[in-house]
């Protein structure tokens, strides 16, 4: 069996520097400039945040402390939050000592802003208490003019989700691959932990992530489209009727493709029913092809309407985390005008044998029946690309020596915040959240162990890997 565990110099070096980045600290008045200037949008003076509710922290045996995370206080007002409705309310943020200094809990925030907020997931909202957010950023109350920031040192843009870890014990799956996407892919979510408060209640470590999105700092995509109805767009796969309109394209209709793809660019209150038209006979004709005879053709074929190298590096690192859900649900594909299809990197809570209803077999191939895939693994041209680019990322950010690295400073960048956090959701590690089957799907009772457990799955699946990638060839049909 092969294995290849040792990082080259030179990715040891690329850590380091992404690392470095990741952390957002960079320059003194680069960051004291945005914080300046994001006090003078909302009016200098921070007035309308809640502090901590000392009572509610003591009573978790936290009590006042400083972190050197970004603070987080959200005031709602005391309205109920939902999912349905987004409600007004106001956030107020503490991130300015970029020095390596800690923030206090209880000093006045560097700036606050209007923002609605409502409960967004599937699964997670349904049945995780540590509930997830969607963020987005007004002038003022009432506006329906969204206002952008750099939010927290990332790309300006008035939209963010804030995903709080629940079943992810160690923290880090997301922050993991998000991470490994900034590296492989044109455009991956940025991210940053954030320690969050809610109407003065701790929350616990949260991660404000980029969504999926069009705008400068995020998919860059035209902003216009042609007289025919030629546009760019962002369309979302995901479980049949989660939204409305779904695109009735020939994958859906002949039974090729799992669950709906619904457009999520143009929004719904902006798309004419020309550019509807368009990218509805855009997808079917590309699918048409892709599962017609001559699909594997390199000029006529899927190769026209479909970045090959984007989905190979898609397949690539989906495969190594074990991703059920990649190109099934919560995925996003993408198109500039003129351009081809695009898929973006999308929710890794569940990665590495993280599935609350069952345990993945560290020896399957996960995207083989998946939409799109299914297809594209049956053309070897596609699969040489899958091993070549396989083998190439192995020798660097996808070494183990390389992830664990990652893994370690992610758990340093947490620092006490974890132990904050697990002060309010600890339970978690005495509730059986997982089907326990066998000694990498187990319920960890502690944080160390969950982290044990995440770098054992590594280990395993890269093991299996690199002994098996070679057998996608099986099911070629060319």
């Amino acid at each position: 069996m092969k294995k290849i565990i040792a990082c080259t110099s030179m990715a040891v070096l690329l850590l380091t520097v992404v690392l470095a980045g990741e952390a957002y600290l960079g320059q003194a008045g680069e960051r004291e400039a945005e914080m300046t200037a994001a006090s003078k949008e909302t009016g200098s003076s921070v007035s309308n945040w809640i502090k901590p509710d000392e009572e509610y922290l003591n009573y978790y045996d936290i009590g006042v402390f400083e972190t050197t995370l970004p603070i987080l206080h959200i005031n709602t007002n005391e309205q109920q939050i939902s999912k349905e409705n987004k409600i007004w309310s106001t956030l107020a943020v503490t991130d300015a000592d970029i020095d390596g200094g800690a923030n206090s809990i209880l000093e006045t925030p560097d700036y606050e802003a209007t923002i609605t907020i409502n409960y967004r997931g599937a699964s997670s909202y349904s049945q995780f208490d540590k509930k997830q957010y969607r963020i987005k950023f007004y002038k003022e109350e009432g506006s329906t003019n969204a206002k952008e920031y750099e939010f927290l040192g990332m790309g300006k843009n008035s939209e963010w989700v804030l995903n709080g870890p629940f079943l992810d014990r160690t923290l880090v799956r997301n922050r993991l691959v998000y991470g490994l996407g900034k590296e492989l892919f044109e455009w991956a979510p940025d991210c940053r932990y954030v320690e969050l408060f809610i109407d003065g209640q701790y929350q616990g470590v949260y991660l404000a992530v980029e969504p999926v999105t069009n705008g400068e700092s995020r998919l860059r995509l035209c902003e216009f489209g042609l007289a025919s109805g030629e546009t760019a767009y962002i369309v979302k796969r995901d479980r049949v009727d989660t939204e409305d309109n779904p695109l009735n394209v020939y994958g859906y209709y002949a039974g090729k493709t799992s669950n709906s793809l619904y457009i999520d660019y143009p929004t719904s209150s902006n798309i004419t029913s020309k550019q509807r038209e368009w990218i509805t006979k855009d997808i079917d004709t590309f699918e048409r092809i892709l599962y017609g005879e001559s699909f594997d053709d390199p000029e006529e074929g899927y190769a026209k309407y479909l970045d090959v190298d984007n989905f190979v590096n898609y397949y690539v690192l989906n495969e190594v985390v074990m991703n059920n859900d990649a190109a099934n649900l919560s995925t996003y594909i993408y198109k500039e005008l003129g351009g081809k299809l695009q898929i973006a990197i999308w929710d890794y809570n569940n990665c590495f044998d993280n599935y609350q209803w069952f345990a993945q077999d560290y020896e399957e191939f996960f995207l083989q029946d998946n939409a799109w895939f299914s297809r594209l693994l049956e053309d070897r041209a596609f699969v040489d690309k899958v091993v070549e680019r396989y083998w190439e990322l192995r020798k660097g950010i996808l070494s183990e020596e390389y992830l664990y690295q990652r893994i370690d400073a992610y758990i340093g960048e947490l620092d006490e915040a974890k132990e904050r956090n697990f002060a309010v959701w600890g339970y978690t590690f005495y509730d059986d959240l997982l089907a326990e089957v066998n000694e990498l799907h187990i319920n960890p009772r502690s944080y160390d162990e969950a982290v044990k457990q995440l770098k054992a799955s590594i280990h395993t699946r890269l093991s299996f890997l690199d002994e098996h990638i070679t057998d996608l060839y099986q099911g070629c049909v060319n």
